[in-house]
C-alpha cells in the first residue's frame, strides 16, 4: 500500500481526532485509532470488487457524536448493499516536525450506536498524505 508508513505511524498515536466526509456530509469524529490486523481471506483478493486487500489490512474505529450519521450507513457498509460509497476520513498528524494533512480513503464493515455516539469500523483502502 502506497504511503503505508503514514499509517504504521498512525497505529501509536492515540489523540487522533478529524473528519469524515460521505459524499457532500461532513461528520466530526472525536476520536480514531488505527491497527494492523488479518483479515479472512486466505489469499489477496479484490472485496467486494471495490478493493483489493492482502491477508492483513489496517482496521480504523472511529466514534462520533453526530448521530445524524445513522440513516447513511446502510448505504455505506459493506455486504449485500452493492452501492456502498467510500468513506473520506480527514486528520492531521506530525511528522518530522512538520503538520501533515492525511486522507484515509475506507470502507465501512461494521457500526454499533448509543443513545450518545456512534462507533464505525472501517477498513483502509488507500493513503492520500499532503
Amino acid at each position: 500500500m502506497e504511503n503505508e508508513d503514514v499509517l504504521v505511524g498512525m497505529t501509536s498515536m492515540t489523540s487522533l481526532a478529524g473528519m469524515l466526509a460521505v459524499g457532500n456530509k461532513i461528520y466530526q469524529i472525536q476520536s480514531i485509532s488505527i491497527a494492523k490486523s488479518i483479515i479472512p481471506v486466505r489469499k489477496p483478493t479484490t472485496r467486494g470488487g471495490v478493493y483489493f486487500t492482502d491477508t492483513t489490512a489496517y482496521k480504523i474505529k472511529a466514534a462520533t457524536r453526530d448521530l445524524s450519521i445513522i440513516p447513511e450507513m446502510p448505504r455505506l457498509m459493506l455486504g449485500p448493499n452493492t452501492d456502498f460509497m467510500p468513506i473520506l476520513l480527514k486528520t492531521s498528524i506530525l511528522m518530522n516536525g512538520k503538520e501533515n494533512q492525511v486522507t484515509l480513503v475506507t470502507h465501512l464493515t461494521n457500526a454499533v450506536n448509543t443513545k450518545e455516539k456512534v462507533e464505525l469500523n472501517l477498513i483502509v483502502d488507500k493513503v492520500e498524505l499532503k
